[in-house]
């Protein structure tokens, strides 16, 4: 439901006229909308029913149902209202029809999802007035007044039943649904199928609904957020946590791509819950503007909606937060949840809580054990035995850190480059092209055998000392559109198209969908690295492209603004490149037609003339850029192949090794 602010005077004055008209302790609609009274006050108000939700059981004995309600300050806005969220017993819950009014006694004020809603207190009071029954003004309304839902409850005043009558005559209605539209939405919402899951019951492929503790400080990463959270319920597809930090298990932390590494250093930072109780969750959109914002350690947020599926590391569960455009789901899908008011706290969050304390209780007993343990006999010795044993491998790897610091400075990395996980190690390019040896047996006998590829990822200090295709213009391509676009293994290209379309001017019919597809030599940037294999192709593909350029894919030699923007992002990539490479290619132009032309090569010294002196500067001209750190992934794709030996993916294919630029990012 949008906010709108009043736009005209005449607006004003009706709330001026209502404000005098109320009964006295009651406040108008839009008072309460504009937030005159803050969160956690009580309030009184008065309201016709335009909405109503019916009753759903809750995870404790109440019942829970919700009124949408308006009065006259906000009559010329139907958009508006103020929602009742009602918590009571099935038994005392109000059914008030489509104009009814209600008369809301005591509610308590609160700022939910970005908008201001009253909540149902154990001594609010809620009188209901039946619209068909309501006389006109003078006369009083107390005959219209439906019986008490509870014995207890106070009756309303003569003000109000004579309030009502006024409100209910004189009110604009045609914010008001006829009764069957009323009855429909009704029923609709009776339908309601609770997502709610602790993180023990999420599985692969599932939208559901969480309430956790985020357990580690939320961070940014490439435009989305991340964070760790918990409900201290264990599910045997989240990474392990290990308390020693010298325990490797399966998995990798903090990692969605899965670098390969033996050393996690965000494992070693971890602080808990330990075991297979925390996932990682990624949110997009509006949801990772407002976690980075306002969500902090130790909050419990209530997630809605939320997509579990396995991450890219293929081997623990993740979540994904994505802005959701349909009209029944729209806005915010994160609650901060508070803990500080006992009487109105979900039974669910409860549960969690109590589990947390649990868990915290088992886990210092455990850690006051090892702690004994370690002094028992030979404890403070064998510890000793074992610091010392650790302490050289640990100087090692502090004094390998220090250098590769130290190394980085000298090479004087681009720091426009981004890339992700900052933290993993760095690989040489000769070690990334270094064939992969794999042991087996075979028939008894031991045999090493090169694998093909090797489906893995790294991070690298490099830089761009080439490019295909030759010309920028070229960086896009396109396929015709079809209906198979909407599907997530659907890559476009000729797969789709029919024979009869190919070679004719049919497949140039249609809209096109236009893609990035380009390739970088990278080369080592590090001159101790360097070897014989410093060098590797390096394939960007249309969502890495995007994610490394910030540019959607068009044509570009239609569009010469956006050929402009591509060339000056890839200037803070590659330097003068381009330059460098044209020249290089107008170079072989010059040379082929003077071997066309039957001219001889130029002679030794040049000649004196201004045409020699433009092509010696040419010849000089050497590639200036500055190398940077980016993420590299090896994997293997199949290619057609004749000779039957060599055919180890299928028949007449095998497989090609392949390496891909991912999770790289020219920054601003």
């Amino acid at each position: 439901m949008t906010l709108r602010q009043p736009s005209s005077s005449a607006a004003h004055s009706r709330k001026s006229n209502g404000q005098k008209a109320l009964p006295s302790g009651y406040m108008s609609v839009r008072d309460l909308l504009e937030e005159s009274i803050p969160a956690g006050r009580f309030a009184s108000v008065v309201g016709l029913v335009k909405d109503r939700r019916a009753p759903i059981q809750t995870n404790r004995t109440d019942w829970k149902s919700a009124l949408t309600i308006y009065d006259k300050s906000i009559e010329d806005e139907p958009d508006r209202g103020l929602v009742i969220n009602i918590f009571r017993p099935q038994s005392e819950m109000p059914e008030p029809d489509a104009g009814d009014i209600v008369v809301i006694v005591s509610a308590k004020v609160q700022f939910f999802r970005g908008e201001v809603s009253l909540i149902t207190h154990w001594s609010t009071v809620i009188h209901v007035y039946s619209a068909n029954e309501i006389p006109n003004p003078p006369k009083s309304a107390k005959q219209a007044l439906k019986p008490a839902l509870r014995q207890n409850d106070r009756p309303p005043a003569d003000e109000v039943h004579e309030y009502v009558s006024k409100l209910y005559h004189s009110i604009d209605k045609d914010a008001v649904p006829d009764a069957a539209d009323f009855s429909m939405q009704v029923e609709l919402s009776r339908n309601f199928k609770d997502k709610f899951r602790t993180l023990s019951q999420v599985e692969d492929f599932q939208f559901c609904d969480i309430i956790v503790n985020v357990v580690k400080e939320p961070f940014d990463q490439m435009g989305t957020t991340t964070l760790w959270v918990s409900d201290y319920t264990e599910n045997e597809h989240f990474y392990k946590f290990s308390w020693d930090a010298t325990k490797i298990s399966e998995g990798q932390d903090g990692d969605p791509y899965g670098y390969t590494t033996m050393k996690s250093a965000a494992t070693n930072n971890w602080t808990g819950p330990y075991g297979k109780r925390s996932m990682q969750v990624t949110c997009f959109g509006p949801h990772a503007e407002f976690v980075i914002k306002e969500v902090k350690a130790g909050n419990w947020v209530h997630l809605r909606n939320l997509q579990v599926k396995y991450g890219r590391n293929g081997n623990n569960l993740e979540g994904f937060l994505r802005e959701d455009r349909t009209a029944f789901q729209s806005g915010l899908q994160v609650d901060i949840l508070a803990t500080d008011d006992p009487d109105n706290i979900d039974d669910r969050l409860k549960k969690a809580i109590r589990r947390k304390r649990d868990y915290e209780k088992v886990k210092k007993k455990q850690q006051k054990n090892f702690v004994a343990n370690e002094h028992g006999k030979g404890g403070g010795e064998s510890k000793t035995r074992r610091n010392k044993k650790r302490a050289p491998l640990t100087e090692k790897f502090k004094e390998i850190e220090e250098k590769e610091r130290e190394m980085e400075a000298k090479l004087g990395l681009n720091d426009t480059i981004k890339c992700e996980n900052v933290n993993e190690p760095i690989f040489a390019v000769s070690s990334i092209v270094e064939p992969i040896p794999w042991t087996t047996t075979v028939d008894g006998q031991e045999v090493t055998l090169i694998l093909p590829f090797t489906c893995a990822n790294y991070r690298a200090n490099v830089r761009v000392v080439d490019f295909r295709p030759h010309k920028l213009v070229d960086f896009t391509t396109w396929h015709k559109s079809a209906e198979f676009d909407m599907l997530s293994d659907y890559s476009g290209g000729s797969d789709s198209e029919s024979d009869d379309d190919r070679g004719t001017l049919t497949r140039y019919t249609g809209e096109k969908i236009w893609e990035w597809r380009f390739a970088l030599l990278l080369e080592e940037a590090n001159p101790k690295h360097k070897g014989e294999c410093d060098k590797l192709w390096a394939v960007v593909d249309n969502t890495e492209a995007q994610l490394l350029l910030g540019l959607d894919a068009s044509d570009l030699r239609a569009n010469p603004d956006d050929l402009d923007k591509l060339r000056e992002r890839l200037f803070c990539l590659w330097g003068n490149l381009e330059e460098c490479k044209q020249q290089e290619l107008q170079r072989q132009v010059t040379d082929k037609e003077r071997v066309t032309a039957h001219q001889p090569p130029p002679s030794s010294p040049p000649r004196p003339s201004s045409n020699h002196q433009a092509q010696t500067k040419t010849a000089e001209l050497a590639l200036s850029n500055k190398p940077f750190t980016c993420c590299i992934r090896q994997y293997g794709v199949q290619v057609s192949e004749k000779d039957p030996k060599k055919a180890n993916a299928s028949d007449g294919k095998r497989w090609e090794r392949t390496f891909g630029l991912f999770g790289t990012k020219i920054g601003s």
